[in-house]
């Protein structure tokens, strides 16, 4: 009843669209946003043709995981929010309040701008406008390998089966070939532009000559001044910002070359203040730390997908099947709603807390600390269920079983270092 009750009340301050999670963090109350960002960064490289068709095709079906967003809602009363709520538990992708959009990694050619405008959840035709964006602005077909016919298709019908060269017409207006992006992948250096795109005041580096480290030279800096606020649709005040990269290579961004760990970036996305998660829709590695099928992509270079998505809270969401065919597209679809519906998995705090003095409830339940049992392949720390103390961003992680469901109330009980607390509540 009582988690029942915080979240009827949560639901009847909201708008339809959004729902926020409460926790209380060194004794004062702060809300999560169930706003999600999502850019999606397209390898629009010739090896891809097969890859991005595959979304095209099956992204209608994702967007219908998440749950229909045209209903219209009343916030009027408790019954209401008694109703909402049961709606919630039956199907949490109804409350996610997101929006999509799309860049490649070609940075040379696009240098961080969208294919198309942000796609929001409120919108009509969403899945139409996605694959419109996709199939006609980031989808690499050649002369060599030109999309397949489909005479039955009628023009308006929406995209089922293959993205065909009759498909192409009618949406696209003309021409199906081209949109073919270098064969250096790019998609750090891509973010890191359409995040430059996306501020009133941009970084400096954002504009700064660049050192090519494969190359060995100096470049001129791709993005101008006036490009600021080009992306300004892109991200939103509190909301989460989740990269998905669909590709089947690994990163060759220019600031730093055949480095695993790319810190030199991590420190650049730093400069913008936003808690990224990343999600890698690519290679794997096996047991060995390599690229696991066989391909061009480099094993470091896969190896910094794996690494940030690890880091961030995100996910790896393997292309191929255990025989190195390329999997169903619907199931890498299935796995990236699924972690859509349980996006949070750390919750910043507000002040930084006296060693030993941290408490975890996730509704009204203690929720022990974690213990490092092992380390990965970048020698990061591997934890048992349970949450850690993540001191260079001053938050609270969860792991494994103890990660919460996206409707929990989670709590986070502590004393600043900075002030005296008032008295624990329990």
């Amino acid at each position: 009843m009582r988690v029942l009750t915080m979240i009827g009340l949560a639901l009847l301050a909201t708008s339809c669209n959004r729902y926020d999670l409460f926790r209380i963090s060194g004794y004062e109350q702060a809300t999560f946003t169930n706003r999600a960002d999502v850019l999606f960064v397209i390898d629009n490289s010739e090896s891809m043709q097969d890859i991005s068709e595959a979304l095209a095709v099956n992204f209608a079906g994702f967007v219908a995981e998440l749950g229909d967003a045209s209903r219209n809602r009343e916030f009027d009363d408790l019954s209401d929010a008694v109703d909402n709520y049961i709606d919630f538990i039956q199907d949490r992708g109804l409350f996610i309040d997101y929006r999509f959009a799309i860049t490649t990694t070609d940075a040379d050619d696009n240098r961080g701008g969208l294919v198309g405008p942000v796609i929001s959840r409120n919108e009509r035709r969403i899945e139409d406008k996605f694959v419109e964006q996709l199939a006609c602005e980031a989808v690499c077909f050649t002369e060599a390998a030109p999309p397949s016919s489909d005479p039955s298709y009628t023009c308006g019908d929406p995209l089922t089966g293959v993205v065909s060269q009759e498909f192409l017409e009618c949406t696209c207006g003309g021409g199906f070939l081209g949109n073919c992006g270098e064969a250096r992948e790019e998609a750090l250096e891509a973010v890191f532009l359409a995040m430059c795109r996306a501020v009133p005041n941009p970084p400096e580096a954002c504009f700064a000559e660049v050192y090519d480290e494969e190359q060995d030279r100096k470049i001129t800096p791709l993005l101008s001044r006036a490009e600021s606020e080009t992306n300004a649709t892109l991200l939103r005040d509190d909301s989460n910002f989740l990269v998905v990269i669909v590709s089947d290579e690994g990163d060759s961004s220019r600031r730093q070359f055949r480095e695993p760990i790319p810190d030199e970036y991590d420190r650049l996305f730093d400069q913008f203040g936003r808690n990224i998660t990343w999600v890698l829709i690519g290679q794997e590695l096996n047991e060995q730390n390599e690229v696991r099928c066989p391909s061009a992509a480099s094993d470091w270079a896969v190896q910094r997908y794996h690494f940030l998505a690890k880091t961030t809270g995100g996910a790896v969401i393997d292309l191929f099947d255990d025989d190195c065919d390329l999997r169903p597209f619907d199931e890498a679809l299935g796995a990236l709603s699924d972690l859509l519906r349980n996006f949070l998995t750390s919750f910043p705090l507000q002040s930084v807390p006296v060693p030993g003095t941290i408490i975890v409830q996730v509704d009204g339940e203690n929720v022990a600390e974690g213990s490092v049992v092992d380390t990965d392949e970048f020698g990061l720390p591997v934890f048992s269920d349970g949450w850690s103390y993540r001191a260079g961003d001053n938050s609270i992680e969860f792991h494994g079983n103890a990660i919460p469901p996206y409707e929990s109330v989670v709590e986070v009980f502590y004393q600043p270092i900075d002030g005296i607390p008032i008295d624990l509540p329990f």
